[in-house]
């Protein structure tokens, strides 16, 4: 996507594109290296959309709960995973070429929510949570190795991306055939992440419960909210594999990072059926995030005068390092990173 909009395929057909302007030197093209716009484009305006159909990826999600079985010759211990499926997101932006050094600027939103479950049936006293909160149900000194065992659990698990980019960079070729797009920029937004979970029927084995107060349902809601934002920087290839009169197919490559200021906030409390209630007080987080991302994939350029249309299809991933950061029974501080991949379409328009 952020291989945007790629102007103009110049000395290859723009003779046959657009009409040649007499304030060619005006628009920057006696520049050393020549801009991809148009040549009679000394500024330019695009709206571009993509659709994504993403999946999330986390570390911690490997152990939300643990199923122990034992036989007279074996223990088995079966660690249990949320299951993120594929769903849908979007990102919108709008651009602006720029006669001043034919720079281009834009500035885009991107959002995509998703939500993993999953569920485990068990014998009595055999599934035990990975959370910190339920360790210490009727166990107030935090004794023992575990809190209380239970035959049934479940767990939904939601993540909310919202993110805002700005760049400003500027495209050029550096051989008839590749063009370069290097930029900064700023990124900034928040990721809000929930965890609930549902457990049943407990047990309570060993010495470290004190009057333990019998129920059937216990329910433990964790939550996992970061904002930051902070400087960006990449780079945008496009590739030219076959040009035809008014259209052109390449291959695109872009990387870009960032290193944000950010801020974490959690809550983690477990409450049951018999008004019993746990709560964990977590310590905000003032600390650095660091993302990066990639895009590669293949594209179609069409020009017409002085419109041009382009589409673009390719994998995209994202990597939100030390995004998870709440407190775990199995792991404790965790500092687990956040990984969003999958298929990208973009369309975009420029006049």
């Amino acid at each position: 996507m952020i291989t945007r909009c790629f102007w103009g395929i110049l000395a290859l057909s723009a003779s046959l594109c657009a009409i040649e302007s007499c304030e060619q030197q005006q628009c920057g093209y006696g520049l050393p290296n020549i801009s991809t716009r148009l040549p009679d484009q000394c500024t330019s305006f695009d709206v571009f959309a993509d659709v994504l159909l993403w999946s999330a990826r986390e570390p911690a999600a490997d152990c939300w709960a643990e199923v122990l079985s034992e036989t007279t010759s074996s223990v088995r211990n079966d660690l249990l995973e949320v299951h993120f499926g594929w769903d849908p997101g979007f990102r919108v932006g709008i651009g602006y070429g720029m006669n001043h050094d034919q720079w281009d600027t834009q500035v885009y939103y991107t959002w995509f929510h998703t939500r993993g479950t999953d569920s485990i049936s068990s014998a009595p006293g055999t599934v035990h949570s990975g959370f910190y909160s339920n360790f210490y149900v009727s166990n107030p000194t935090g004794g023992g190795l575990s809190g209380p065992a239970y035959s049934q659990a479940s767990i939904d698990w939601t993540i909310q991306f919202n993110i805002f980019d700005w760049e400003l960079g500027r495209n050029f070729w550096v051989s008839r055939s590749l063009a370069l797009r290097p930029f900064v920029g700023a990124k900034g937004g928040w990721i809000h992440q929930s965890i609930d979970s549902t457990w049943k029927n407990p047990s309570f084995i060993g010495s470290q419960f004190t009057n333990p107060k019998f129920f059937s349902t216990g329910t433990e809601n964790i939550k996992n909210n970061f904002w930051g934002i902070g400087p960006s920087l990449g780079i945008n290839t496009t590739w030219n594999l076959y040009t035809n009169a008014c259209q052109l197919f390449n291959l695109f490559g872009d990387l870009s990072g960032a290193l944000m200021w950010g801020h974490w906030t959690f809550h983690d409390a477990f409450n049951n059926d018999v008004e019993q209630r746990v709560t964990v007080n977590l310590q905000n987080i003032n600390s650095g995030a660091t993302m990066i991302r990639t895009f590669m994939g293949l594209g179609w350029d069409v020009y017409l005068s002085q419109y041009h249309f382009s589409t673009k299809l390719g994998y995209e991933s994202q990597f939100w390092l030390d995004q998870l950061q709440y407190y775990s029974f199995v792991g404790g501080r965790l500092s687990n990173a956040l990984t969003l991949q999958g298929g990208t379409l973009e369309f975009c328009f420029d006049y």
